[in-house]
């Protein structure tokens, strides 16, 4: 009778570490899925950059990036790779790339400009560059070269 009740414990004990083992892995896959969208804050409620490469559209970048309340948007027209993402594809790439960017009031338009091309992966060697952030604390950052 005691082996039994041993027994019975041993088989309890393993279907519980299993359970919580299948469980855990659950929790994991569902953490890796989770969109950034989700994830990632951006420190900014409005981003606006465009920016050209001699004549024609084809040689331009526009990255949008509007949050109202809860509500975020973006869009991305990358015409030098050929890219167009609208909605949450946009809208992840956007919150990867700006929660990862630091603008603020009191950088020097250099720098600014230096740590936006960077972060978008973008040539330094522009003709036209264009860019408006409005910051949490409101102040707004419009530079146009």
């Amino acid at each position: 009778m005691h082996l039994i009740r041993a027994a019975g414990a041993v088989c309890l004990a393993v279907v519980l570490i299993a359970g919580c083992r299948l469980n855990e892995e659950q929790q994991l896959a569902e953490g890796e899925n989770t969109a950034v969208t989700h994830m990632k804050s951006v420190p900014y409620s409005n981003f606006s950059l465009r920016v050209s490469y001699g004549d024609g559209e084809h040689n331009r970048y526009e990255g949008i990036y509007e949050k109202n309340g809860t509500h975020e948007t973006a869009e991305i027209q990358d015409k030098l790779s050929g890219i167009n993402q609208e909605g949450e594809e946009a809208l992840d790439e956007m919150k990867m790339i700006l929660s990862e960017l630091s603008v603020t009031d009191q950088m020097a338009e250099k720098e600014v400009i230096h740590s936006v091309l960077a972060a978008f992966n973008l040539d330094s060697h522009y003709d036209h560059f264009d860019l408006k952030v409005k910051l949490k604390n409101g102040t707004v950052r419009e530079i146009k070269k």
